[in-house]
């Protein structure tokens, strides 16, 4: 692997590792959409970690807790997400896009609201998965380090902030764009600036986000890495071992900078 020009990372399960807070917000965000019901306790911490590779997007963390409390089984949740958060979601009186848009302003709520009240209390509940040292190495290495994520981008950039991570950019659910878009706006962007397509490495923890990258032709030079420490499952890695286009990261070779990657 050559140092890339461009180096674009997601944020959870890629840099930051905040699980006990993605659960204490998803329960904070669920008392807001379903007061009248108690959300589910702490001894559901578990479970909520066991099936968070099935998020795709905030909002939908709320709707994990409601199938855990719901008693769906671990198997049914894993193997078909789309069919189960589809069934809740429908379920609701004010279900369909309405409720995922309540979901999505009750989650980003309720961490103003904490961080408002707590900010070092909140901060403290994300973690990198690296040394705060080897971060700020290996993001210094390319000419240009950038975050693309689906979290709002002021929230990613408190926890930089208090790491003393500086990056390039944040590019965050703020955008508006899936991440095919961020990457080509990077290369644009580059191309403006120098007048040559960049080097751009992008790592997720995402297989079907990689997956998804990896279908457009004008992306092909774009190489794609899956964080194998992230929010993914066993089956997730096995196919990216046996992708031809995406490549398994490990955080040993994450850390070890990106002259050690495959």
């Amino acid at each position: 692997m050559t140092i890339p020009d461009i180096l674009a990372l997601d944020f959870d399960g890629v840099c930051c590792d905040g699980l006990r807070e993605y659960f204490e917000a998803s329960r904070r965000a669920y008392a807001r959409v379903w007061p009248h019901e108690a959300p589910p306790r702490e001894d559901a911490f578990e479970a909520f970690g066991a099936l968070r590779p099935v998020i795709l997007s905030g909002w939908e963390m709320p709707v994990l807790l409601r199938a855990i409390a719901d008693g769906r089984p671990r198997a049914e949740v894993l193997n078909g997400w789309e069919r189960v958060r589809g069934e809740i979601v429908g379920a609701d009186v004010a279900g369909g896009d309405a409720l995922t848009a309540r979901l999505g302003r009750a989650l980003d709520d309720a961490r103003r609201e904490w961080i408002a009240a707590d900010a070092p209390g909140w901060l403290a509940l994300h973690a990198p998965y690296t040394s705060v040292e080897e971060l700020r190495r290996l993001v210094a290495e390319p000419t240009r380090s950038v975050l693309v994520t689906t979290k709002e981008g002021v929230f990613a950039r408190l926890i930089l902030e208090h790491w003393g991570v500086r990056l390039a950019e944040v590019h965050g659910k703020e955008t508006g764009a899936h991440k095919c878009e961020n990457l080509r706006a990077l290369i644009a962007a580059w191309m403006a600036e120098r007048g040559r397509r960049p080097r751009l490495a992008f790592v997720d923890d995402r297989l079907e986000t990689l997956e998804h990258v990896a279908g457009h032709p004008d992306l092909d030079d774009v190489a794609l890495f899956l964080a194998g420490w992230g929010y993914n499952t066993a089956a997730a890695r096995a196919a990216a071992r046996a992708d031809g286009r995406i490549r398994l990261l490990t955080l040993e070779q994450f850390r070890a900078g990106t002259r050690a990657w495959p």
